[in-house]
């Protein structure tokens, strides 16, 4: 099935305004211009609110990363 390239457009745009809601909230912060971050996890971030497939992430993260992103995410002491 085509997507209409204004829905992706719409749904791109609201993801990422989601994504910046999440990482000021995470922050405490209104500015995230001074916070410092870390790329992985904005990454995984990303990968995840577009919805991309296994293939799709590890192609975007890399195998390295999207495997330590993967023993982040299952380690239970992550805060």
């Amino acid at each position: 099935m085509l997507q209409n390239p204004a829905t992706t457009h719409f749904q791109l745009v609201n993801t990422l305004s989601r994504i910046r809601q999440e990482w000021q909230d995470a922050t405490g912060s209104s500015s995230l211009i001074e916070v410092e971050g870390n790329i992985g996890m904005l990454l995984a971030d990303l990968i995840n609110g577009l919805g991309l497939d296994l293939a799709e992430q590890v192609h975007v993260l890399g195998e390295e990363l999207y495997q330590e992103m993967q023993d982040f995410l299952q380690s239970p002491n992550r805060n």
